[in-house]
């Protein structure tokens, strides 16, 4: 994957949410500012691997409890525990090659919970569902 490193300023305010964010996530501040970019910004349809395009066209044949499940759904525990793991080590020495390889697969796997995850929640708001709860004061 080709990368490209970019300078930005940052209010202090930001900064700190990214450096706490870190923290408690294991990962490091631009691990954090990387991915909190690759899912804020949308996906252009030729970024997403053929097989993750499929599965978002599938979403729109399901039922809405079939697409409640997956807009509920998560990482498996193990897998989530993996990707805690391999990022805590991350922050004390690098990764070998397989624990980076194995890093960047449980990454896209949990890009493509995300992906599927939302898309499953615009089509449940296309029918009409309410997907966020209105915030009681």
């Amino acid at each position: 994957m080709n990368e490209q490193t970019i300078t930005v300023t940052l209010p202090n305010s930001v900064y700190d949410r990214i450096r706490t964010t870190a923290q408690a996530t294991s990962l490091t501040s631009e691990e954090v500012i990387k991915q909190s970019v690759i899912l804020l910004l949308p996906a252009f349809e030729s970024d997403i691997p053929p097989d993750v395009s499929l599965s978002l066209a599938k979403l729109s044949l399901l039922n809405d409890i079939q697409l409640w499940k997956t807009a509920n759904s998560f990482m498996k525990n193990s897998q989530q525990i993996r990707l805690e793991k391999l990022a805590e080590i991350q922050k004390h020495r690098s990764l070998t090659n397989n624990e980076q390889f194995e890093l960047d697969n449980l990454m896209e796997d949990a890009q493509q919970i995300m992906l599927c995850k939302a898309e499953a929640r615009r089509i449940l708001a296309q029918r009409g569902h309410a997907i966020f709860k209105p915030i009681e004061h």
